[in-house]
């Protein structure tokens, strides 16, 4: 498995160098409001305390910021289509830099977020949404535009309307995700994760230690690649069944509520495997774990 967040976060983590947080004591309040693009981008970088963002129908950036002691300024700037937010906080750090903000962006707007220890939250923003954060917490509805999710330690949760592409990744928070799209890539290495899709065509799921729960119907063609190396991986797969079925453990159980039953792969020592195929088989599931279980049922 590859180590996502260490290559993904470069520019964040090197903002957590600066600061470290601190209870919030606000210094100075800011409201300020500029018009931006309808359709464009709002870039947002807070390094501690909460980052809040909603959308609405007017074409204007609303920012009311509540700054903590130590921080040098609030950049609020556009530039063509793209709208900067950044709390800035001076070269040799400070001990107060939680800074609060509250934003309001155009409901199609592009979302990219950027926080160390702060918190995001996120309403009604139905553009691409790329949110990355340290050890803060992640929690968003997206819509039909493309969702990157990427933390360490904090969780993520996000609410979609069944047509959004997600991409989430997590060292050791956890990813609750409902309503995705068509796509799913996710990978964690000790975060758990339970996930729900209207119905998937592509699927790449990996996790080092973590669970696994997966419910959502299959796609005519879906293609499906599951692995564990000590998690447990449950799917609850939804309407009719079109797919050959590959799935194989190490050192677990495989347990299926339809279909044929497993099989020892190898006659001395451990090892399960289950190989069928359910309607004309044009899909393809594969799953794979070293010392978890697999449970597969159909509703």
């Amino acid at each position: 498995m590859n180590a996502p967040v260490s290559a993904a976060l470069p520019a964040v983590l090197s903002m957590a160098l600066l600061t470290m947080a601190a209870p919030h004591a606000g210094a100075e309040e800011v409201s300020k409001t500029q018009p931006a693009d309808a359709r464009g981008e709002v870039e947002i970088v807070n390094v501690a305390g909460s980052v809040e963002v909603s959308g609405w129908d007017r074409a204007e950036v609303q920012v009311k910021a509540d700054l903590g002691k130590s921080v040098e300024r609030l950049d609020f700037d556009r530039d063509g289509t793209r709208t900067y937010i950044k709390v800035v906080l001076p070269k040799m750090g400070g001990s107060s830099g939680a800074s609060d903000l509250i934003i309001k962006v155009p409901r199609d707007s592009g979302l990219i977020v950027k926080t160390v220890s702060a918190d995001q939250r996120i309403g009604g923003v139905r553009g691409m949404q790329r949110l990355q954060a340290v050890s803060g917490d992640i929690d968003t509805e997206f819509g039909p535009g493309e969702l990157e999710l990427k933390t360490v330690s904090g969780n993520i949760v996000a609410r979609g309307d069944g047509k959004g592409l997600v991409r989430a990744t997590s060292i050791s928070g956890d990813i609750d995700i409902s309503k995705a799209g068509p796509e799913l890539d996710l990978n964690t290495v000790s975060g758990d994760m339970v996930v729900s899709a209207e119905r998937l065509e592509r699927g790449r799921i990996k996790t080092t230690n973590g669970d696994l729960h997966l419910t959502t119907a299959l796609a005519d063609k879906a293609r499906l690649e599951a692995e564990a190396i000590n998690g447990d991986l449950q799917f609850t797969l939804r309407g009719e069944l079109n797919a050959e079925f590959d799935i194989e453990t190490f050192n677990g159980d495989i347990d299926n509520c339809f279909g044929p039953k497993p099989r020892r792969s190898r006659e001395y020592g451990p090892g399960n495997e289950l190989r069928f195929t359910q309607g004309a088989g044009e899909g393809n599931v594969h799953i794979k774990t070293l010392n978890g279980g697999v449970t597969l049922c159909q509703r």
